[in-house]
């Protein structure tokens, strides 16, 4: 089932920590996470109430640096930060040294 854009918001920042991140485009709402040893994970989400397609959905992950499935499982709650941290410690995916 899609997601809209307040649920992933609202899981991002409460969940996993994400805060606002300022200085980027202003059609989209940006969300960073700092980790210890690994640099800034950004993502955007958009500002209308349509729910995410998959195309969307992939964008996501992969600038979380997640596969889709772990991303769906980060939104519907069977993921949390401490998984999330390992995840992408571990396993990145892309790698860091794969620009977006």
């Amino acid at each position: 089932m899609p997601f809209k854009p307040a649920e992933i918001e609202a899981s991002l920042q409460g969940k996993f920590g994400f805060s606002p991140a300022e200085g980027h485009s202003s059609d989209h709402r940006w969300y960073e996470l700092c980790l210890p040893g690994l640099q800034p994970i950004l993502t955007m989400v958009s500002h209308g109430k349509k729910e995410i397609d998959a195309n969307i959905e992939g964008k996501m992950a992969r600038q979380l640096r997640v596969r889709a499935p772990f991303f769906r499982g980060m939104i519907r709650c069977t993921k949390n930060r401490d998984d999330y941290c390992r995840q992408v410690h571990e396993d990145p995916y892309p790698p860091f040294d794969i620009r977006l």
